[in-house]
């Protein structure tokens, strides 16, 4: 049985795409998944499911030199415990999804000869890629989704089908500059059926009938909302377009280097939803209801979504197919 070695972590947008990719591997293969101990998000998404097994990984800590002077030295520690890992389970071949978490594991793979795969599910490169990109078997730029569950009920926020309903997520934290927003606007959206995710921080802060600190049963939300606003992290963008939904995007100012931006341009271009930035004059609600009074454009965005989440659903079984045959 051959043994592929899957890295990732830091991100939900860095773990989704890898597991989508890894189910789609015949049971052939003995899967193992590498990242973080507790408590880092990729083992409590991934340790129950697979194969897990440590490594040590260290982020470029940005704005700061001084921190960054000492990274050579940790990075080195961590390349070396990925050799032993590797050397210890021999893989056949290994694929991440890119992040500080798989550099050392691709930088080991380089050094034992060990072919890898890398997966940029980002619309711009980061950092770790690039750095590995031309050591790569195969490099895929494509946002790799798992196919989302159909037919759930609607929760009772959005029972009632004759309203416009509107899904706001910034994460199970909140997004400052999504709360700040509606914050301005919430009280004008009328006919409407809401549900936004404020974060458990914020709960206490926005006081509406509609704010919600975390959501457990997401996907429902997702499914039967008629516009979602949100982040653009690679991972939440891909869900939202595998439910064919029209979006409008508030990316993540901080992100490494704007890739949220990126991202969430690319899909406007595409015609499946509207970029608002944080920092621009509160245009949301304009956007809401130009929405909301255009159905024609609605479905249209829906349409173009649904055709965008219907290639991300393919590049799951499309990557693994062309990994296991090369």
């Amino acid at each position: 049985m051959k043994t592929v070695l899957f890295v990732c972590g830091g991100t939900g947008g860095h773990v989704f795409p890898a597991v989508a990719v890894a189910e789609n591997f015949a049971s052939s293969y003995n899967i193992i998944f590498a990242g973080r101990a507790a408590p880092s998000m990729e083992e409590r998404l991934l340790s129950s499911r697979f194969n897990y097994r440590h490594i040590k990984a260290v982020p470029l800590t940005r704005n700061s030199i001084i921190k960054n002077l000492f990274l050579p030295f940790s990075l080195l520690s961590c390349v070396l415990g990925a050799a032993k890992l590797l050397k210890a389970e021999k893989p056949e071949f290994i694929v991440g999804t890119g992040g500080y978490v798989a550099l050392p594991i691709m930088l080991a793979a380089i050094l034992k000869r060990i072919p890898f795969y890398a997966i940029e599910p980002n619309a711009v490169m980061g950092i770790a890629n690039k750095i590995c990109a031309k050591f790569a078997k195969k490099v895929y730029i494509a946002s790799p989704v798992r196919k989302m569950p159909e037919n759930l009920p609607a929760p009772e926020a959005f029972a009632d089908s004759k309203k416009f309903r509107i899904l706001i997520t910034g994460g199970s934290q909140g997004a400052l500059g999504i709360n700040r927003k509606m914050d301005q606007i919430i009280e004008k959206l009328e006919k409407t059926s809401i549900v936004w995710q404020v974060g458990a921080k914020n709960v206490d802060k926005y006081k509406y009938p509609c704010a919600v600190a975390f959501l457990d049963n997401i996907y429902a939300y997702m499914q039967h909302a008629d516009l979602i606003i949100s982040r653009s992290g690679a991972s939440t963008l891909a869900e939202i377009l595998a439910f064919g939904k029209p979006s409008i995007l508030l990316p993540y100012p901080y992100a490494t280097a704007n890739h949220q931006e990126h991202n969430a341009r690319a899909v406007e271009k595409e015609g499946a939803a509207f970029v608002e930035l944080d920092k621009e004059p509160n245009a949301l609600f304009e956007k809401i209801t130009n929405l909301m009074n255009d159905r024609e454009k609605l479905s249209q965005m829906s349409k173009k979504a649904s055709e965008l989440g219907e290639k991300n659903r393919k590049a799951a079984s499309e990557i693994a197919r062309d990994i296991c045959s090369t």
